[in-house]
């Protein structure tokens, strides 16, 4: 336990002891951090359970009142849309999420690292805990869905900051930097299956500098296309390695269009 867990614990173990008091409640686990077991004071808690098929009507209605058996009283529920279940958060700001699936169509192997609390007749964990299996390096792969939205997001820019869209010129500098973090996942083989607030562990060193060296973009229009220009070349001197590594192909044609738009349009090269 590391200082300041405490609440994440006392949901947890009231996890395990009171949830199983409900017959229709088959198994409990957790997912997230707790289920991979990378958490830490500022871990959200990520309960998952498996219900009965004819009690999951019930759970979509209560599931509120379920979550706070575990938490006491919540400032916040809010449910996910198209799950059974949401997040809370309770008055001293500990952020739960409590999911119920059927067991009709239960697989446990659909999240990266479980630990088992409860499996009441021991079929749904047979082996117990899952180990994690995602978000190590691994071989390099390509991702072309990546490298087709870097290009496609950069050479809206033309049209942004041409209706002088300052605030969503700024947005699109941090939806070009998401892909190339998606794009030094796949330099180092990491397919990202853990929680969205974790990052440093699956970066380099060298990859998080190149990327703490973003030029700051606020809604000059000139600072905003000096960081699409160095995530630009950056997004190009890896993309082009990595395609040649993997053997893939590097849309060239579509990759030079862009280049050449925002050229004719800014008079500065980004390539």
């Amino acid at each position: 336990m590391t200082v300041g867990e405490e609440r994440q614990l006392q949901v947890i173990e009231r996890a395990r002891a009171v949830l199983p008091e409900d017959e229709r409640i088959l198994g409990v686990y957790l997912v997230g951090s707790y289920g991979t077991g990378e958490a830490d004071r500022f871990s959200d808690v990520d309960v998952h359970c498996v219900v009965t098929d004819e009690s999951l009507p019930w759970f979509e209605e209560n599931w509120p009142d379920v979550l706070r058996l575990l938490t006491g009283p919540t400032v916040l529920t809010d449910r996910v849309p198209g799950l059974v279940g949401g997040l809370g958060i309770t008055p001293d700001w500990l952020h739960v999420d409590l999911f119920c699936h059927p067991l009709n169509s239960f697989d446990r192997h659909q999240y990266d690292g479980i630990r088992v609390l409860f499996d009441r007749d021991g079929t749904l964990f047979p082996d117990g805990d899952i180990a994690r299996t995602g978000g190590r390096p691994g071989a390099p792969y390509w991702p072309e869905t990546v490298v087709n939205l870097f290009f496609y997001f950069l050479g809206n820019l033309v049209t942004v900051l041409g209706r002088d869209e300052r605030i969503v010129a700024n947005q699109g500098v941090g939806a070009l930097r998401d892909q190339l973090i998606a794009l030094m996942l796949a330099e180092r083989g990491v397919r990202r299956t853990g929680g969205a607030k974790r990052l440093n562990a699956l970066l380099s060193d060298e990859q998080r500098a190149t990327l703490e060296a973003i030029p700051a973009a606020g809604s000059d229009p000139a600072d905003v296309i000096k960081a699409n220009q160095y995530l630009c070349r950056e997004f190009i001197r890896r993309g082009t390695a990595l395609a040649e590594q993997t053997g893939e192909h590097w849309p060239t044609e579509f990759v030079d269009a862009t280049l050449t738009h925002l050229r004719q349009h800014f008079g500065e090269d980004f390539g």
